[in-house]
């Protein structure tokens, strides 16, 4: 007899080993009803549509849902006790205390909403919530909720894409080259479906291990790096302290004016030591050479923009293809640059299919990523071994290797 959607539901927790089973519970529980792991009362509240909603957390993803779910939801406030009585504002949201927000204990027109990233600070408000009988939802779950399309992609909802590409995903699961690989795709599979963030925790490696310790393969004291989205030099540190200094040359390449001022005094410091092996390119990467939109931001969080009619000309940035911009043979290729990394391979076809390099690229930017980025390396060379990690505590940092 097949079970009902609400037995399909309690099936999917984390007691039972086998992740292909809690996957095919999900997909089935998802197709039936895409808010299946949202409670009876945040339902209840959503139908209601008059509610007041109070952010927890002056994160990211707090901004995201007072810039993106706006319109869903009536924000009056974020809770955030160190920013509070200083002056700040947050999207224009008056910042107010723990224990402001615990005077609404058990106020059924509020919803919280929990955007924070890292997990003590995530269940610091989870406990609160619970202990004042407040309803709340993680980023994910408002998404959700609130059925909008976010603009940025890297805020996107992925279930309907999952739903839809379950049987490629599964087809991916061969592909991968071990266990943990594939315990982590069905995790990182399973948090979109289910929005519960204790998946990723199942498989969740310390941030310390993106790239160059995956347990994969350790680079060699002969590499020639190229860094695609150098931010502010990071990765390239990384790379240099764990090899001792000893590699070849590295490419590193970073578009935000804001991080490239940071990367000449950062290699300007290096040549000191490493003279002449480090070469800085200010530009995006792309399938062809053009110019582009940027969003100057500093940090991780710079990204290129849509072209639109009115291009702020002091936005532009060149972008160029790795087959012409790289004048050497890679060993090893890094590519976080915010949704562009299959534009950016596509521009290095001739590069990786002359060398084979090894390639580190971030899979969490779009909903796709995982299968797109896979297929297409794949392609250009079919004898790569492939591996999945997620390297933190949330949605981001999810990385494909091929080696």
């Amino acid at each position: 007899m097949k079970p009902s959607l609400q037995e399909t539901i309690q099936i999917i927790s984390m007691e039972n080993a086998d992740l292909k089973v809690h996957f095919h519970n999900a997909l089935t529980a998802f197709r039936a009803d895409p808010a299946f792991a949202l409670s009876p009362a945040v339902r209840e509240w959503f139908a209601r549509g008059s509610g007041e909603v109070i952010l927890l957390g002056t994160t990211n993803y707090s901004q995201a849902v007072a810039l993106e779910l706006g319109e869903a939801f009536k924000i009056s406030a974020v809770v955030d006790d160190f920013r509070h009585g200083k002056g700040f504002q947050f999207c224009g949201l008056p910042i107010i205390t723990s224990r402001e927000f615990s005077k609404r204990a058990g106020d059924k027109s509020l919803l919280a909403i929990n955007g924070c990233r890292f997990d003590y600070s995530r269940r610091y408000f989870e406990e609160l919530c619970r202990y004042n009988s407040i309803n709340v939802l993680n980023f994910e779950q408002a998404v959700r909720l609130s059925g909008i399309r976010c603009r940025d992609h890297r805020s996107a909802d992925w279930g309907q894409h999952i739903a839809s590409h379950a049987d490629a995903y599964f087809n991916l699961l061969d592909k991968l080259v071990d266990g943990y690989s594939r315990d982590t795709l069905l995790c990182v599979l399973l948090f979109h479906l289910t929005c519960n963030k204790e998946w990723h925790l199942h498989v969740a490696r310390p941030y310390s291990t993106l790239y160059f310790r995956s347990g994969l393969w350790s680079p060699g004291r002969n590499e020639s790096f190229v860094d695609c989205g150098a931010s502010s030099g990071e990765s390239t540190t990384a790379l240099v302290d764990l090899t001792g200094g000893n590699f070849k040359k590295i490419w590193m390449i970073e578009p935000d004016r804001l991080n490239v001022e940071t990367l000449n005094k950062f290699i300007s410091n290096l040549h000191k030591t490493l003279p002449g092996r480090i070469q800085l390119h200010a530009c995006a990467l792309g399938k062809e050479e053009c110019s582009l939109p940027f969003a100057h931001l500093g940090g991780y969080d710079g990204h290129l923009l849509a072209c639109t009619e009115k291009t702020d000309p002091d936005s532009l940035v060149p972008v160029r293809t790795l087959d012409k911009l790289i004048d050497g043979a890679p060993t090893l290729i890094k590519l976080d640059i915010e949704g562009a990394e299959l534009d950016a391979l596509k521009g290095g076809c001739g590069l990786i299919s002359r060398y084979r390099p090894k390639i580190c690229a971030s899979a969490y930017h779009r909903a796709e990523d995982i299968l797109t980025l896979t297929d297409y390396v794949g392609a250009l060379c079919d004898d790569y071994r492939i591996g999945l990690r997620h390297q933190g505590e949330d949605r981001f940092d999810t990385c494909l290797y091929f080696y």
